[in-house]
């Protein structure tokens, strides 16, 4: 009888319960403009998803054009080129030949800083034309960001442009040198990898 009694109240309890909804509202440390920021790049890398699948399925007959704004085009082809130089870039972060600036541009490290033997002349001369397509390809995305955001105007640039160097600090893998918001160079520690 105990046990039927005990049963009868959990089924009681139970379906008290199955009424009930339970809602966590769950939030995020990021900042709006972290957010549109990330939600450009996303939009980048999901278009450009799209065309190679679109390309490899194209026929000459039912090819679909389809119309993109100047800046977007614009950021499409830097997108694509920061995915083509990413291995590139990080591994002259990993020499320490290049580190993030806390305006948002790759640069290359003030020599002071290397630690161990100097990188080689033509390693420099490889990672400043990396870095100037880098940035360069940076440049039009953040104009894109702002193009895509009606909130945004060309006097954010430089919020995005520090948000976008935030958000790379806060991301690179640990051995990576960046600028902090005093200008100062700091390394990040080793147990503080990740990417963007």
């Amino acid at each position: 009888m105990r046990r039927l009694e005990i049963s009868g109240w959990l089924m009681i309890a139970g379906m008290g319960l199955a009424g009930c909804t339970f809602n966590f509202d769950v939030t995020s440390q990021r900042t709006a403009l972290e957010n549109q920021v990330m939600g450009t790049y996303k939009e980048l890398d999901d278009d450009l998803i799209l065309a190679s699948s679109v390309r490899g399925l194209k026929t000459k007959v039912d090819a679909p054009t389809v119309k993109v704004s100047p800046s977007k085009k614009s950021a499409l082809d830097a997108r694509q080129n920061q995915l083509f130089n990413q291995d590139d870039i990080d591994e002259l972060k990993q020499q320490q030949i290049l580190g993030e600036a806390v305006g948002g541009s790759v640069v290359l490290l003030p020599r002071h800083l290397v630690k161990g033997e100097a990188p080689a002349t033509k390693d420099y001369a490889l990672a400043a034309q990396i870095a100037a397509e880098e940035n360069r390809d940076r440049q039009a995305i953040w104009q894109r960001i702002i193009d895509a955001n009606e909130h945004l105007s060309a006097r954010d640039l430089p919020n995005v442009k520090m948000t976008y160097a935030k958000m790379l600090r806060d991301s690179a893998a640990g051995g990576v040198w960046y600028q902090d918001d005093t200008g100062s160079w700091v390394q990040k520690p080793s147990h503080g990898a990740g990417r963007l």
